[in-house]
């Protein structure tokens, strides 16, 4: 697949490229506006959530979106940031990987290769790795997150949703803006965009995106500064209208961070019976949470970069579109494994992939029939694994002088086609129907050694002789995902629908721990809800209630050394969730929505690692899932007022989160407590110019991100990292 990108981009320009003497027909229109709802006061956004223009409003699925206003409004630069806006969601990490949840169905594995549940994207490109997620969040025009399965139009790991990135385009006159702003923590941010044509039908976007901060906390054993941010990048867009009826967008990014971030903290005991072994040699850990007492510091590198191309032609009453995407990631993250001062660990971990996607698709609306057919391709290849050189001591030999201890590394293959298809029909002026279907062939492939080496000094690092190679392991599968839905419209401004969908999530291996590989995972949702606008649109309430029938969905733990991962048998998730807005007099707008979820496993065994006397599996029934909160509430209050010649926005957030649990074994010590997070923001707009005050988690809350149980090689002591502590600072901005 070396050159497989480069054919790809070449094959769908010179598709576009077809002679506009042999095009027909006119481009689409756009999908209703904010016009469309008379009277209405609340602002609309048209989404492309079903890979076509239309109103939130009139989108008969549980989605949110945010404009690229809102977001600078709201100060959100980040997927961490964007989690507090939008309903059922959490957001974590694990040594930089992202670990997005949506209503109990996220990412919990730390070995890498592995896959999320929540398919990302960025102008239509899927991205596979967890990791590659944060460094794209920058010059964006609107952010839509879909909950529940979306195997129809989505299809690769979509089983708990999709948050889909679009940035902005070029324009056809020449515009841009620079933001900088300063903080505490000395955090000096920059981002910025120019953009305008370079002839007839071609416009070129550049843009920007930096931050260099101090760190939130120390290495009390070295003094420096840990979680800090040196961080930057890039992208270009270019776009070129192809006759009448075609167009073409070619996209670039950069991304690049290098600093002591996403090292471990240490969080308590694992077994109360067990002390942690660097305790045992004289460790020491920190009586702040936010610092860690390691005798090295962490360290962070990763790279990331990506080429994609997206074509659209009309053709009489149908639109074609193609989208190849080439995306390029390296990361290395090294941090303490046993979390005290003593050295007798260092735990690295890394990945570098190569992946390339191709999808078609073919549009249109016959009479009452609006549909999508297409097909999809995708190859990835990774390179990754882990390292836990350790101290002689540890198993009896002379202090200080490390081994080579345990080596897992292995190269993924992966190959994925699927063919899909939604058709929309108006039964009458009120009802609609949706039928889809996705069909999806997937083969993994692993090829991985394993190696435990308790003499071989550390470095050099090679390879032990005595090493298990894993040899070569491949498994395939295929997956039907129909869609059922039905939608009734009593008036302009107010829907009701109801969807029968379907997830998948295919099966696979894991680095070094030689089980066979893992089986896949299902879901059925069953889901209903309303979306209404009310009081000549100074009120919308937006609801949903679901079910989810979830089968052997795959859970990891840390083993010994490895993290292996099980099949959970089953589990039930339900809950209702809702998104009202209400604006009583002009500038005012409120913003409430809670949501609820009752998530238990309810068929699940499987043997504690924190309780490594009893091998006997235990029955883990009724536990919460992962990163599923029971309820949770987002709030806020937004008030914006003339001022002189220019506008003043007030807006104050409060945020609440019920517990939620890092383990399936629901230990209090592997938890994120119930927490609130206050924030405020003032932005004034003056012409050209805007100056933003910001302030987040102002009551300054210490608030777990991600947390596990070490190994027992190391005492079993619990690690994690944790969310941003209370920052403020200011920014200024300017557009032209």
């Amino acid at each position: 697949m070396t050159h497989a990108w480069k054919i790809g981009l070449l094959t769908s320009a010179a598709l576009w490229a077809l002679p506009v003497a042999a095009q027909t027909g006119t481009t689409a229109e756009a999908a209703p506006t904010a016009a469309s709802d008379e009277g209405s006061a609340i602002d609309e956004i048209v989404v492309t959530a079903q890979k076509r223009s239309e109103s939130l409003q009139r989108v008969p699925l549980s989605i949110s979106a945010l404009s690229g206003d809102a977001l600078a409004n709201r100060a959100i630069d980040s997927l961490t940031s964007l989690a507090t806006s939008i309903p059922s969601m959490t957001f974590g990490s694990y040594g930089g990987t992202a670990r997005i949840s949506v209503r109990g169905i996220g990412f919990d594995m730390i070995n890498p290769g592995g896959e999320g549940r929540i398919a990302y994207h960025v102008d239509g490109v899927y991205i596979s790795r967890p990791a590659a997620t944060m460094g794209t969040f920058f010059d964006v025009e609107r952010v839509e997150v879909l909950r529940g399965p979306q195997g129809t139009l989505y299809g690769r790991n979509a089983t708990g949703g999709s948050i889909n990135v679009i940035t902005r385009k070029p324009a056809d006159h020449l515009e841009g803006y620079v933001e900088l702003g300063y903080g505490n923590y000395n955090a000096l941010t920059a981002e910025g965009a120019i953009s305008g044509p370079l002839a007839e039908g071609v416009g070129l976007r550049l843009a920007y995106t930096g931050e260099h901060r101090d760190g939130y906390g120390k290495n009390i054993v070295t003094g420096n500064d840990i979680d800090n941010a040196r961080r930057y990048g890039f992208r270009g867009t270019l776009s070129a209208k192809l006759g009448e009826n075609g167009k073409f967008d070619l996209i670039g990014d950069y991304y690049h961070e290098h600093d002591r971030n996403y090292g471990n903290h240490y969080f308590g005991q694992g077994n109360a019976a067990i002390t942690p072994f660097g305790f045992a040699f004289g460790g020491v850990v920190p009586t702040s949470r936010r610092d860690i007492a390691n005798d090295f510091d962490p360290s962070n590198d990763r790279t990331f970069w990506g080429v994609s191309g997206r074509g659209e032609l009309n053709v009489g009453d149908l639109t074609l579109t193609s989208v190849t995407g080439y995306r390029d990631s390296k990361w290395k993250t090294v941090t303490d494994l046993d979390i005290t001062s003593a050295p007798l660990s260092i735990f690295s971990f890394f990945e570098k992939s190569h992946q390339f996607s191709q999808e078609l698709q073919v549009a249109g609306d016959i009479g009452a029939a609006k549909f999508i057919v297409g097909g999809y391709y995708f190859n990835e290849k990774i390179t990754g694994g882990s390292k836990i050189p350790l101290d002689a001591a540890l198993v009896f030999g002379p202090p200080s002088q490390f081994v080579q201890g345990y080596w897992a590394q292995g190269t993924f293959n992966t190959d994925a086609l699927a063919g899909f298809g939604q058709l929309d029909y108006a039964l009458s002026d009120q009802f609609s129907l949706t039928l889809g279907a996705r069909y999806s062939w997937e083969r993994k492939k692993l090829n991985d050694f394993v190696q435990f080496d308790l003499f071989t000094p550390y470095p050099p690092e090679a390879t032990d002789p005595n090493a298990i190679y894993q040899g070569a392991n491949a498994r395939s599968e295929t997956a039907f995902t129909p869609k059922f839905g039905l939608q009734y419209e009593p008036r302009m401004g107010l829907m009701f629908f109801a969807n029968v969908s379907k997830g998948f999530k295919s099966g696979g291996f894991n680095i070094g721990d030689g089980n066979g590989g893992f089986a896949p995972e299902t879901l059925w949702s069953y889901e209903a809800g309303m979306k209404g606008t009310f009081a000549d649109g100074r009120v919308r309430i937006n609801a949903t209630g679901f079910y989810y029938d979830y089968k052997n969905l795959q859970v990891s733990k840390v083993v010994n050394a490895t993290v292996p991962i099980e099949n959970a048998a089953a589990s039930t998730l339900y809950g209702a969730e809702a998104e009202i807005t209400v604006m009583p007099v002009d500038g005012l707008r409120i913003e409430v929505a809670p949501a609820w979820l009752h998530s238990k496993y309810t068929d699940f065994r499987s043997a504690n690692p924190a309780d490594p006397f009893n091998p006997t599996p235990v029955v883990l029934d009724g536990n919460q899932l992962i990163q599923a909160p029971e309820l949770s509430l987002n709030s806020s209050m937004e008030y914006g007022f003339a001022v002189g010649s220019g506008t003043l926005t007030l807006r104050g957030e409060l945020n609440w989160q019920d517990r939620i649990y890092f383990t399936p074994f629901n230990e209090a010590v592997v938890s994120r407590p119930a927490n609130t997070k206050i924030n405020a923001f003032v932005r004034y707009e003056m012409g050209n110019w805007n100056l933003s005050v910001y302030g987040r988690n102002l009551a300054n809350k210490t608030t777990i991100a991600s947390a596990l149980v070490n190994s027992i090689a190391v005492g079993l002591p619990v690690s994690g990292t944790l969310e941003p502590p209370r920052t403020y600072g200011i920014k200024i901005g300017y557009h032209f």
